[in-house]
């Protein structure tokens, strides 16, 4: 494979960070505060307040529309 189709394969897939709830998997999070204390988010669902949160990477290809959780 050359470096040209490689490029343009990587071009074709559409890829979406989606940030998760540690506790209770919701997506419904909010920035609760930063600068010095580092970032904090606020879950809706169960009021978790805290650094941690899980990146899921949500793909799909431009194509078919279709979206797969990695």
């Amino acid at each position: 494979m050359r470096v040209k189709d490689i490029k343009a394969a990587r071009k074709k897939v559409h890829r979406e960070t989606v940030l998760r709830c540690p506790q209770c998997g919701s997506t419904d999070l909010t920035y609760e505060l930063g600068l010095i204390t580092g970032y904090k988010y606020h879950c809706k669902n169960c009021q978790y307040v805290g650094p941690l949160v899980i990146r899921d990477e949500m793909t799909s290809d431009d194509g078919d529309g279709s979206r797969e959780s990695s």
